[in-house]
């Protein structure tokens, strides 16, 4: 299949995407999508939506799909078996890595993630009918398999330090934890801040792009920010989640941290990146410089850098986090790329 003819069906696909979401606004259809909903607690209708319209927009924009699959050469002959190890933390996050997989001729041997079993399931056996040549390319497994010549994996950072051990004999890219952080100034504007609400509350704060740190200009008025925030109190009503805040503000009121309470969430002063659900982080700095040589230390573990001005390479626009293209890759590294590289 030629890459027109590609960018032709794909685009066919996420117009079943896009229909399919329609449907599930108004209805409890698609199956597959009521049963997401169901089981998994934080797999809410409102973030299936966002993760499955964002897929059926990304597939739709032809242009940016065939500047993206043009870059490589798909004639691959000797097609191995991928193992596929999927995250789970938001809605069908793991999708990319298999349609890069088929894209690039190779079999999709998928262990899902229990936390998200039904979506790509869903998003296959549809993708097939435009790809039928894809039907007995990519094969589901309960546990792990003995008989495959590659792997992506993705995990907890000791899941990866097992993944790394394990698999060590074999070409394999393996993800680990990782954070994103954002740098707030002083002239940033409201529309702005709202914007960084998406980042940091989108799917509860559960992905490796959502926003845990935020660094602060010293004096900044932090009440800008608790209004800029308010549009995602509704979050309050979900019993998971402000089980998580009412935990997090007994367990923090018997420490000595400076802790602010933004009824939903809590601002907590602390240079880290890793954050517990309902805790945002933050950091003061009188000099960009701060902020800058934060990023370079960490640069391992942080996933995304938001900012209104650009202040490193590749800095993201507030709001953006939670939209990357269909060219961008995990931790920056060429899935395609790899996945190419087994065919040499």
């Amino acid at each position: 299949m030629n890459n027109i003819d590609m960018v032709s069906n794909l685009s066919s696909f996420a117009k079943e995407i896009s229909s399919s979401c329609l449907l599930f606004s108004n209805d409890d259809l698609p199956e597959a999508f009521q049963q997401a909903m169901l089981h998994n607690k934080w797999f809410t209708k409102s973030n299936i939506l966002v993760a499955m319209n964002h897929w059926a927009n990304s597939l739709a924009d032809e242009k940016t799909v065939e500047l993206w699959i043009s870059k490589y050469n798909l004639a691959v002959v000797n097609s191995q078996k991928v193992l596929l190890i999927l995250a789970g933390n938001i809605p069908a996050v793991g999708f990319h890595d298999v349609l890069c997989t088929l894209l690039s001729g190779h079999e999709a041997e998928i262990k899902l993630s229990s936390d998200d079993r039904f979506l790509i399931p869903w998003m296959l056996r549809h993708l097939v009918e435009y790809f039928p040549e894809w039907k007995d390319k990519y094969r589901f497994h309960d546990g792990l398999i003995s008989e495959f010549d590659a792997v992506i994996a993705t995990g907890s950072n000791q899941t990866a330090k097992t993944f790394e051990s394990y698999f060590s004999k074999k070409p394999r890219i393996i993800r680990h934890n990782r954070s994103s952080m954002a740098v707030v100034h002083q002239n940033d504007n409201s529309e702005s801040l709202q914007k960084l609400g998406e980042d940091v509350f989108l799917y509860f704060g559960l992905g490796c792009r959502n926003v845990s740190l935020i660094f602060l200009p010293e004096g900044f008025d932090k009440q800008r920010l608790f209004d800029a925030f308010l549009p995602w109190n509704y979050l309050a009503q979900h019993n998971a989640y402000v089980n998580n805040h009412d935990y997090y503000n007994g367990y923090f009121s018997l420490t000595n941290e400076e802790l602010l309470d933004g009824n939903f969430y809590l601002l907590r002063k602390k240079a880290c990146l890793y954050a517990p659900l309902s805790v945002l982080n933050f950091q003061e700095y009188n000099d960009i410089d701060q902020a800058k040589s934060f990023i370079e230390a960490y640069r391992e573990n942080i996933q995304c850098v938001v900012s209104a001005q650009p202040i490193v390479p590749n800095t993201i626009m507030p709001g953006q986090t939670q939209l990357p293209s269909i060219d961008e890759y995990a931790d920056g590294e060429d899935t395609m790329e790899f996945l190419l590289g087994l065919d040499s």
